[in-house]
């Protein structure tokens, strides 16, 4: 089952690029063909032959204090439905992306039956209580969509998260999901993880070490903060150690298109006493792909310690590490009506000396439509990429009494990494950046015979240190267009290998330049020759920085009676931070600045309860964010502007848990203000409003349905700037040959306002599940969204489409197994822009479209011990 990338013939291996002349070699995995060898004689072996797994209880395990990650066992937990507004009821599931535990008959998936300690308000809170969107996911929803099969956020599964998830399908190296049409926050263990640009952090996403997630729309509140402008944050809740026995499991995913993963978990308590526990978690992944050239190899290392010492003490520690080996950068270029409807592609090609920005016409050298296979992409094969990451984090929690509670949540996040995509020209070194953030909480109760109303209190201080040394080179960024994938006309010119920027004459011009774009392109020094960064390319890019972080919060929820509260927060945020160009920089082009910036944000949330099942709420959330480099640090530039982006939420809704709290319901109305940073004149003002429904049912142990709906419009406001919008291309391929017109012109719209592109105005999902008491089970899953343009002119357009999955499953007392279809119908006009709303890859939407995956099959089978 090994794979390794092939070389073309008569091109050795050592010249297809660093990433493929380090590539390892693939393993021979004796451990998934034991798991499928063995499996069906397991299937024969009679029922009562195994021991009946231990039902774990429903409430944290002994010694746990209030608001500690809940322990969840691999069997599939049991746990009781909490009646609607309890905060005591444990967390019913848990998320490991490739562990097939499945729904046991009678595990609750209504979200009111899971308390909320995350991103949304810090404090445990039900789902019904809390005044903002939330939607805690625990493994079942994410096993039945497959997401994590591919390492990365692929468009159809994150779409089922909640109703405002989506993928930014092409720019996939991201740590979570886009929220309502712009880019996330990602937490862990309620630590904002700050190395990233939009959600972009140079690496496919990491699921070992993930249990659960709650998918927070809108802002976070004061306690967590934010310093980048964002539609909603992750909180990501890691694996957690089993106090109550050992338990264990391993597993393997083999699907089409050389998709294969495997892994094992084990845990459980040390010592007679059980105060100190652990859990290890290994993953291996050796994707290939359905796309042409694209692979991903992950392997991941996990472990997590626990002490309860005393009743009143506990002290959680968890580490990850993480290597990274893979090419999924480019997808199909030239996106076009005749692609999008029939599958015909326009091809004519320029040599590669010859290729440069809006020069010449494209009807010069224009050739044919021709069908091509979908497959396909305009990627050449020497790209690739290497990566390596890590995590520590000490959670501490102190419970003084009853009404006082200490916590301590310290953090470090390292990354390493080298990517270069020859085809779409960029090249990104990060040469060992890190964060060390500390938050301490002091976490009170004030009862009304001593302080009028009952109220709760979260008050602290979080500190944090942030170094970055990053070199990126896009000089050429968006030449995609260049290339011809088919090219009958010339076939020599359709040799990926040729798709490189650097054989280009005008992309020679500009090395060791100061005149051209972003001072010219100069040797990264810690990076193999032939690698090239720009040391004053822009707020987003190239970036020599550190950053102190001192902010202070204050949180206040007031019941005024037990039908109305009141939720306050401020938090002052101040950074003390200096940024220059970095080494390798010539001293002429040398520039910095010192720096101390103030980031307010203030939150206001009254909520009312007219019934014990339902809750109405207002929300409103306003707080300055900032323009970041390619890892969260900062460049060189600095007005001051780009500190003062406001990100403001005005949001109301209502929830109800009805039918004896077997159906949960929760809808609202939202408007959100924010900023788009621009260099050289004033940011842009942007905004999306919608409307959002989404409902879960669950009437017996055996059958539950999940529905989910958004109708939301963005606009980016360009009126009275000097320019519109900007993209690589401003016009379809199509369009440039009909018109006379160049590819790749590189240009701006003119002002105006203009609706997100890449957006559909309405996504409609619904999952549908029914198991028997026996462990056979299947479910059924459907996406739709309404058309999405992709250029600012409106004319190029994907149309309305669809897309359905299925799984069936069985589980025993010792053995797992799935069956996961994609695509059941095998609807082949399923497309994806390379970034939705306002992400980062909205430029590239004319340049750059992926091809949903046809008909498919992925098998997991796992072994519970």
């Amino acid at each position: 089952m090994g794979r390794k990338k092939q070389a073309q013939p008569g091109i050795p291996a050592e010249d297809l690029g660093p990433a493929a002349a380090t590539l390892p070699p693939a393993g021979t995995h004796l451990l998934p063909l034991l798991l499928w060898l063995i499996a069906p004689e397991a299937l024969l072996a009679a029922p009562g032959s195994a021991p009946e797994p231990a039902s774990p209880d429903s409430d944290p395990p002994a010694g746990a204090l209030p608001g500690d990650p809940v322990a969840v066992p691999a069997d599939p937990p049991v746990p009781v439905s909490a009646p609607a507004g309890s905060p005591k009821a444990g967390k019913s599931g848990s998320l490991s992306a490739m562990e097939v535990t499945t729904t046991a008959p009678g595990e609750s998936m209504l979200p009111t039956a899971t308390p909320i300690e995350s991103g949304a308000y810090g404090e445990p809170m039900n789902v019904l209580d809390t005044p903002r969107q939330i939607f805690p996911v625990n493994k079942t929803i994410l096993q039945t969509e497959g997401a994590g099969t591919q390492g990365f956020f692929d468009a159809v599964s994150t779409a089922f998260l909640s109703p405002g998830s989506t993928a930014a399908a092409g720019n996939n190296l991201v740590f979570a999901p886009m929220i309502r049409g712009m880019p996330p926050l990602g937490f862990i263990n309620g630590m904002q993880m700050t190395m990233q640009d939009a959600g972009w952090w140079n690496l496919p996403w990491n699921y070992n070490m993930v249990e659960s997630m709650d998918v927070i729309e809108g802002p976070p509140n004061a306690v967590y903060g934010e310093l980048q402008a964002n539609g909603g944050a992750v909180n990501y809740i890691t694996k957690q150690p089993y106090f109550d026995r050992f338990r264990g499991y391993v597993w393997d995913t083999t699907g089409m298109y050389q998709n294969y993963l495997w892994g094992a978990d084990i845990g459980g308590p040390i010592g007679k006493e059980k105060k100190l526990a652990y859990r290890f978690s290994y993953m291996g992944m050796e994707n290939g792909s359905y796309y042409q050239y694209q692979y991903n190899d992950q392997q991941n290392f996990y472990l997590a310690l626990s002490a309860r010492p005393t009743d009143n003490y506990s002290v959680d520690f968890y580490s990850d590490f993480g290597t990274y080996n893979f090419n999924i950068l480019d997808f199909l270029n030239r996106p076009t009506n005749q692609l999008i409807d029939n599958d015909l592609y326009q091809t004519g090609a320029l040599p590669p000396a010859q290729v440069t920005f809006g020069f010449p016409n494209f009807n010069t050298y224009a050739g044919p439509l021709v069908p091509i296979s979908l497959r396909s992409t305009a990627m050449n094969p020497a790209s690739g990429a290497l990566g390596m990451s890590g995590m520590l984090q000490l959670v501490q929690n102190a419970v003084i009494d009853d009404d006082l509670r200490i916590r301590n949540n310290t953090f470090a996040f390292y990354i390493r990494s080298s990517l270069i995509d020859y085809a779409q020209w960029e090249d990104i070194d990060i040469t060992g950046d890190y964060e060390v953030f500390n938050r301490t909480e002091v976490l009170a109760a004030l009862h009304p015979e001593e302080a009028l109303f009952e109220q709760h209190i979260d008050a602290g201080v979080e500190l944090g240190f942030q170094r970055n040394l990053d070199y990126e080179g896009v000089s050429f960024f968006g030449i995609q267009n260049a290339w011809s994938i088919a090219n009958p006309n010339n076939p020599a010119l359709a040799n990926p290998y040729l798709w490189n920027a650097e054989l280009s004459s005008s992309f020679a011009a500009g090395i060791g330049n100061p005149l051209a774009f972003g001072g010219g392109d100069w040797p990264i020094p810690s990076a193999p020759p032939g690698w090239y960064f720009e040391p004053l390319n822009g707020y987003s890019l190239t970036e020599d920085s550190q950053f102190w972080e001192v902010a202070p919060f204050y949180q206040h929820n007031i019941h005024f009676t037990d039908q109305l509260t009141l939720l306050v927060g401020a938090r002052a945020t101040t950074l003390f931070l200096t940024a220059q160009t970095p080494p390798g920089t010539p001293a002429f082009l040398s520039m910095g600045y010192d720096a101390a910036v103030l980031m307010p944000m203030v939150n206001v949330s009254p909520v009312y309860k007219p019934f014990p099942w339902m809750t109405v709420y207002f929300d409103y959330n306003w707080g300055y964010t900032s323009a970041v480099g390619v890892m969260g640090g900062y460049t060189p530039f600095y007005d001051g502007a780009e500190f003062r982006l406001v990100n403001q939420l005005i949001e109301g809704g209502l929830k109800f848990s009805l039918l004896a709290d077997k159906l949960y319901m929760t809808t609202a109305g939202f408007s959100q203000d924010f900023y788009i940073a621009n260099m050289g004149m004033p940011p842009t003002p942007s905004y999306i409003k919608g409307f959002e429904l989404a409902l879960t049912y669950q009437p017996s142990k055996n059958f539950w349905a999940r529905v989910q709906y958004m109708l939301a419009n963005g606009t980016e406001n360009w009126s009275g700037m000097p320019v519109g919008p900007f993209q690589f291309q401003t016009y379809s391929t199509s369009t440039a040959l009909a018109q006379g017109l160049p590819l790749n012109n590189a240009a701006n719209y003119p002002p105006g306002k203009y609706a997100f592109v890449g957006w559909p105005d309405q996504t409609l999902s619904a999952m549908v599940t029914y198991q028997t008491d026996g462990g056979l089970g299947a479910t059924l899953s459907a996406l739709v969204l309404s058309n999405q343009y992709l250029d600012y002119s409106y004319n190029l357009e994907i149309p309305t489409e669809y897309v359905i999955n299925a799984r069936l499953y069985y589980t025993t007392p010792r053995w797992d197994f799935a069956v996961n279809i994609y695509n059941l119908t095998d609807n082949r006009h399923l497309w994806f822009p390379y970034g939705p709303g306002v992400t980062f890859g909205r430029e590239f939407n004319t340049e750059q479209i992926v091809a949903g995956l046809p008909f498919w099959v992925q098998g997991t089978v796992a072994y519970k011990f």
